[in-house]
């Protein structure tokens, strides 16, 4: 696995300038401030070095970090829908051990693992370490990969090719990301989600999910925009029972046809609302989009799903960006 060159890249911390007597309290004070709910509990006294990297990616982030070894854990506070992130871990260089949800893995260079930022982890860097962590929405993940939650802190090994594809380009686009405009950074964040399912263990997921649902839920993506999408519909072009296709669904997904496509139609509205693509765009017009025919009933479903409603989503929204 080669090197995170952090060359030109602005740092958020960086430890080289700083009197190394004071550079682990600057490190244990300096972690929170970027991660909120992150504590150092242990880290040498006089660590050589310590750097945070950060690159703004549409609606999520991308983190280069350089750390002596060191111990954190995460207790993340407020309701689970306040922590929106999840985060996809790659080891560049040294090694580190990940725990979360009673699993735990062993990251060697080129390693990759998932952390879901609505539930507490720990991890220990075993020795000097390189690492980059991309914060995914976890909706966005979640809506394309379900059994991602059964995957935190689960080894998916650098050695296999589609692994090694994902993070090598994850670090390429640790180099490009300041070049990109904002609609960029967006559908690169959208290719990037979708190339999670290259590797070994997602792969392995989506085997496992039977076949007929992976094609309804490729056909509900391909057709979420028209309004009178039907349930009937989307088990008719899988020629199948809609009952039987209904059975299917709850079983891998806990959610009925109907429920799966009223999912898929407000996420996809809510990530529209905060995507610089569609600013000049009205609520309604962003509704429609997403197969909604009546404007009210999709702000009265929203705010049921979200808690708020699209103006104020979209007015809040924006600092996530950032």
């Amino acid at each position: 696995m080669e090197a995170v060159n952090l060359e030109g890249l602005s740092s958020v911390v960086d430890l080289s300038g700083v009197d190394r007597a004071k550079r682990a309290d600057i490190w244990a004070g300096a972690a929170p401030n970027v991660f909120p709910g992150l504590s150092v509990q242990a880290i040498e006294a006089n660590p050589s070095l310590g750097a945070i990297f950060h690159r703004r990616m549409g609606p999520g982030a991308l983190f280069a970090i350089s750390s002596a070894p060191a111990e954190v854990s995460y207790a993340p506070s407020g309701s689970p829908e306040s922590h929106q992130f999840l985060t996809m871990m790659l080891q560049a260089e040294g090694s580190s051990i990940a725990s979360q949800r009673q699993r735990q893995c062993e990251l060697a260079p080129g390693d990759v693992c998932f952390i879901d930022e609505r539930y507490p982890f720990r991890l220990c860097g075993l020795d000097y370490s390189q690492l980059l962590l991309l914060r995914m929405p976890r909706a966005l993940v979640m809506s394309r990969f379900p059994d991602m939650e059964h995957l935190v802190a689960t080894l998916i090994p650098g050695r296999d090719p589609g692994t090694s594809l994902l993070a090598h380009t994850v670090l390429h686009l640790l180099r490009v990301a300041g070049e990109l405009r904002e609609a960029q950074q967006h559908a690169a964040m959208n290719a990037v989600i979708h190339l999670l399912g290259a590797t070994s263990g997602l792969a392995v997921e989506l085997e496992n999910v039977h076949w007929r649902v992976q094609k309804a839920l490729d056909f509900i993506e391909l057709n979420l925009s028209i309004p009178g999408l039907t349930a009937e519909q989307v088990a008719q072009a899988q020629h199948i029972s809609r009952r039987r296709l209904d059975q299917l669904m709850r079983d891998a997904l806990g959610l009925s046809i109907t429920g799966q496509i009223w999912n898929r139609r407000l996420q996809r509205a809510a990530d529209d609302l905060r995507d610089a693509r569609w600013a000049g765009a009205s609520i309604s017009q962003i509704a429609f989009a997403n197969g909604f025919e009546d404007p009210a009933h999709f702000a009265r479903a929203f705010k049921r799903r979200f808690e708020t409603t699209p103006g104020q989503w979209r007015a809040l929204a924006r600092p996530l960006t950032h």
